[in-house]
């Protein structure tokens, strides 16, 4: 038998892709960390996920891209002050007339040997599209992060739930299968004294150590499985190395009655054989959970509509590249020349002069670098916006999908559990005949093969529908 090959790849495959080592606290974190419901895993895994500290910086980053972009909208200012030393000043050819000396050609130099200067320079952008989108843009960046990040928790939320689900039925998987480890054994003992005996051929103890040990491979899968779920709730919720996870809440997938009142609902160490319960023929009931009747809206959509209308945004952005710039720039500066090193301050010492400059730069031509820019953010934008809608027709489908599957694997479960409860009578029913001297223990052993290929089925069932379920009360 290959008891809960299922779950156990379903495990494999959920992998550990959204959890992160957690960061170093300075404070002794508690070594056992317990859950009582998957809206505490929720809680915690929302408060503490690696991944949701890094959103939350995110955020921080690209607030202040946005107010950065924000000041290429402001008049921008900077005072400077620079010193010139002319270590050989040029030389000027004047004619002569100018100083009358007439019909000759005069080289003289102009200027100071030192200079300096001081001066304000203000430059404010009056008509710049360029400048509003980037602003736009950076914006928009805020809100689509704040996007992703309620997509990721409603896919943390998922995860979290299908590992929260996968170890309660690996839990509940041990609790029986110490239960079908003891029974096992009784047969195997059993027919060892009847072979003994000479009333049996050794072909039905081979058949009984068989039974022994798929029961022992069925509880170190589960052990396996509950392990691994537990090891990715620490990786989601953010727990420290050495701390550790244990499941409070208890699925009573074999019986009818309530947590409460079920004698196997105190807390049970992995592996630990059960008390046995008594016999029902009613199907097995799942106490404290209730069917979810909608579906949420994905959030994954909205991170497509955000992207769809950032690429909007940069089409736009580059289609400024064609508009014209208008800006006005205006200096306040004094000078100050010198014949030697010397700097002063007196009264006459420095020269003022000002200046303002309008400047309109009407693009022409750039080689077709704008339109081809231009072009491919159009098509960019095509692109998300067809991403988008077929996003949203596929997920209609998968939404479709999902709750048809929630709602065929729980008839498909309640018939696998009244199975189980049949099949367990029926192994009971053998073993009372086997000692009244009925029936063979050809018969009963082949009673409780019928039973653990039940329990398979029925808990491979349980893990399907737990999976739907997880991924349908994640979304609301």
């Amino acid at each position: 038998m290959q008891r809960l090959q299922f779950l156990l790849f379903s495990l494999l495959i959920l992998g550990t892709s959204l959890g992160q080592p957690p960061a170093a606290n300075p404070v002794s974190p508690p070594s056992l960390i317990v859950f009582h419901s998957v809206t505490e895993v929720w809680s915690a895994a929302l408060r503490n996920n690696p991944s949701q500290r890094i959103y939350r910086m995110k955020t921080g980053q690209l607030t202040e891209d946005y107010h950065a972009s924000l000041g290429n909208l402001l008049p921008q200012a900077g005072l400077g002050i620079s010193g010139q030393d002319n270590m050989k000043l040029s030389v000027t050819p004047v004619p002569g007339e100018l100083i009358g000396q007439p019909g000759k050609t005069l080289y003289l130099t102009f200027g100071k040997e030192y200079i300096y200067n001081a001066d304000l320079q203000v430059t404010e952008s009056i008509f710049n599209w360029q400048y509003v989108f980037q602003a736009r843009i950076a914006k928009e960046n805020i809100a689509l992060n704040g996007l992703q990040q309620a997509a990721y928790q409603q896919n943390l939320k998922v995860s979290t739930a299908q590992y929260y689900y996968e170890g309660l039925v690996a839990a509940s998987s041990l609790r029986i299968s110490g239960r079908d480890l003891a029974l096992a054994d009784s047969i195997l003992s059993t027919i060892r004294d009847r072979y003994t005996q000479g009333l049996v051929d050794i072909s039905a103890v081979h058949s009984a150590e068989i039974n022994v040990n798929n029961v022992r491979q069925n509880i170190y899968q589960s052990q396996q499985l509950f392990d691994q779920a537990a090891q990715n709730l620490k990786l989601l919720t953010g727990c420290k190395p050495d701390q550790s996870v244990s499941l409070d809440e208890y699925l009573a997938i074999d019986s009818l009655s309530s947590p409460a009142e079920d004698p196997e609902t105190s807390p049970v160490t992995p592996g630990t054989p059960p008390v046995t319960p008594s016999i029902s023929s009613a199907p097995p009931a799942l106490p404290g959970i209730a069917a979810p009747t909608s579906l949420g809206p994905d959030k994954n959509l909205d991170v497509y509509a955000g992207n769809a209308r950032l690429a909007t945004l940069q089409g736009s952005l580059q289609k400024t590249a064609f508009y014209p710039t208008l800006s006005i720039a205006g200096n306040l500066g004094s000078q100050q020349f010198r014949d030697n090193f010397g700097l002063t301050f007196g009264n006459g010492a420095w020269n003022d002069y000002r200046y303002l400059i309008v400047n309109l730069n009407v693009p022409l031509f750039t080689g077709f670098y704008n339109r081809d820019k231009y072009r491919s953010a159009e098509a960019n934008a095509r692109i998300n916006a067809r991403q988008y809608q077929d996003a949203i027709e596929q997920g209609a489908i998968n939404d479709s999908l999902l709750m048809k599957t929630y709602d065929n694997y729980r008839v498909i479960t309640e018939a696998s559990g009244q199975n189980l409860l049949l099949y367990r009578e029926n192994l009971m029913l053998s073993q009372r005949k086997y000692e009244q001297g009925l029936i063979s223990i050809d018969i009963w052993q082949k009673a409780f093969e019928d039973y653990l290929r039940s329990e398979n089925t029925h808990l491979n069932n349980l893990s399907q529908l737990f999976s739907a379920r997880a991924s349908i009360i994640g979304r609301n």
